[in-house]
């Protein structure tokens, strides 16, 4: 049974550096970054600032995961330095207790972060590109041709930030004695994407006949003020069924997932990028086990110096790795369930035997 004063001795001690080592990386991220485009940063201080935040919250992303394992491993070195890992080891905790409470606040920060994934905060850094680049090419997607259901959509520009696309043509089919036949075709101009659907403008609506037969009624040509349709057909879907380095929040890859799944299409890109966001975070307690195993309850039982800077190098290697099968991953280089699951419950089953073995050494 834990204490609460017992609780808040450890977190206090674990929150202080790690709050400390986010908010600097943070500061030297943002920094870094702005230098690089301060030719192409806006002159108005409103949108300096949001600049500087939607960076900050692009750069969570990179700075997250260290700074939880930099912070872990600080933690344990001033403990360590202090003697008051091996005093709490006399008053009998375990080290299985120690390393609970920091591990708690990690995975609760995992969890927010994956939850974060799930809104607009995914589209920092295209919200901060477009920013830069006033005239959002940087987002603009060209000549997009996908089937969606009985349509089959072409769209010639969409600009996913703005919701937006531009010179539309849709052809709706019906099956028809086990062939699919074009029944209508739908031009505008442009659109837009409102209440999870789509609305064109002005659309031009053509309408084929039923029977091909000499006397029969021909193509009905009808042109509307605005016609909606395409429900459900989000514009950040694209991003990731067609874009190298989507950039999509777990919400709009999971509408994108069940879209592809209907078409039996492909859906290798979309379930690692779903790993990556959702499952690969959890390396981050799963690697402090390991950090917590090869700390020394005294200083004198190794050069904890040494110890932490190989522990932080070994940090960064596994962010590394994790990092690096995440983007590979959105070029579709690997099955997802070998390139990113295997890895990642590999390091799980490593973590599993260390934690049992916390105790033993």
């Amino acid at each position: 049974m834990i204490s609460n004063m017992y609780f808040w001795f450890i977190a206090s001690r674990f929150l202080k550096p790690t709050v400390s080592i986010f908010f600097a990386m943070e500061f030297f991220f943002v920094c870094i970054d702005s230098l690089q485009y301060i030719d192409r940063i806006p002159n108005s201080a409103n949108l300096i600032m949001l600049f500087l935040v939607y960076d900050a919250i692009y750069a969570l992303n990179y700075v997250f995961p260290i700074s939880l394992l930099l912070g872990l491993i600080v933690f344990y070195l001033t403990l360590i330095k202090s003697n008051q890992y091996i005093a709490l080891l006399s008053l009998g905790y375990s080290k299985k207790q120690i390393v609970f409470v920091p591990i708690f606040f990690i995975t609760l920060s995992v969890m927010g972060y994956i939850g974060l994934n799930c809104t607009s905060f995914a589209y920092a850094e295209e919200s901060a590109q477009s920013m830069l680049n006033r005239s959002n090419n940087s987002s603009i997607l060209k000549d997009l041709f996908i089937r969606y259901g009985d349509w089959y959509v072409f769209f010639s520009k969409i600009h996913p930030l703005l919701q937006k696309a531009e010179n539309i043509t849709l052809y709706q089919t019906a099956s028809s004695n086990n062939d699919r036949e074009l029944v209508r075709i739908i031009e505008a101009d442009e659109g837009y994407f409102h209440n999870n659907e789509w609305n064109l403008i002005s659309p031009k609506v053509i309408t084929l006949p039923n029977i091909y037969e000499l006397g029969a009624s021909g193509l009905a040509i009808e042109e509307k003020d605005s016609i909606t349709t395409l429900e459900g057909f989000r514009p950040k879907i694209l991003d990731t069924i067609y874009q190298n380095k989507p950039l999509i929040s777990i919400v709009d890859a999971v509408y994108s997932l069940q879209i592809l799944w209907s078409e039996k299409s492909d859906t290798n890109r979309v379930r690692g990028l779903l790993y990556t966001l959702i499952l690969v975070p959890f390396f981050i307690p799963m690697l402090s086990i390991v950090i917590a195993y090869y700390m020394p309850p005294l200083a004198r039982y190794g050069n904890i110096t040494i110890i932490g800077i190989l522990l932080s190098v070994l940090s960064l290697i596994i962010w590394g790795i994790f990092f690096s099968i995440g983007k590979l991953q959105a070029q579709v280089s690997f099955l997802p369930e070998i390139g990113i699951l295997v890895p990642l419950f590999t390091l799980f089953a490593i973590s599993i035997g260390y934690y049992f073995k916390l105790d033993k050494i």
